[in-house]
Parts: structure tokens; C-alpha cells; sequence
């Protein structure tokens, strides 16, 4: 007899400080949760992210654990890159 599925566990999402955003990416075919701080230099610059939280978002749209602590630097790097582009399509880019 198969076993039973375990309940998706849901982690509770954690109160955004006030210099920290949040969006959705895609990134390795899944969609995940990117929390940060994002900042916009001057004109001519590159706007910068660095992600504090990373979570996967389920099926289900549940988020898993934080998970940053798990990935290379260099998956880490492309997650922040993918969220400077959204946060910078979005029209969401603070100036």
C-alpha cells in the first residue's frame, strides 16, 4: 500500500522591514519568492538587489523554508538579477 502525502508544510512569511521588497521570479523553470533590499543608484548605474530571502512558491502557492542558505553563490546572483528585472519592468523601481 502506497504511503499517505504529507501535508504541505507552510512556512509563515515574515514582516517586510520598511527598506525591503519583495517579487516573483522565474528562474530554472520554477517560480520563487525573492525578498530584499533594492536600491537605485544614479543615472547611468545599475540598479542592485540583494535577497535576504529566498523561497520556492509551490503549486499550491505556498512558499517553502528560506532556502538562500542552500544555493551557489552563483544561482543566488542570477535570482537577484531576475528580480532587478522585474522590480525594474514592473514600474515598481523606487527613484
Amino acid at each position: 500500500m502506497p504511503s499517505p502525502i504529507p501535508p504541505t508544510r507552510i512556512c509563515p512569511r515574515r514582516q517586510l522591514r520598511a527598506d525591503e521588497v519583495s517579487t516573483v521570479v522565474m528562474t530554472a523553470g520554477l517560480f520563487w519568492s525573492v525578498t530584499g533590499e533594492f536600491s537605485t543608484p544614479g543615472i547611468g548605474q545599475t540598479p542592485m538587489f540583494e535577497a535576504s530571502d529566498i523561497r520556492l512558491i509551490n503549486d499550491d502557492g505556498s512558499e517553502s523554508a528560506p532556502m538562500q542558505d542552500i544555493f551557489s553563490k552563483a544561482f543566488i546572483e542570477q535570482l537577484e538579477a531576475d528580480a532587478v528585472e522585474s522590480l525594474t519592468e514592473g514600474g515598481r523601481a523606487a527613484a
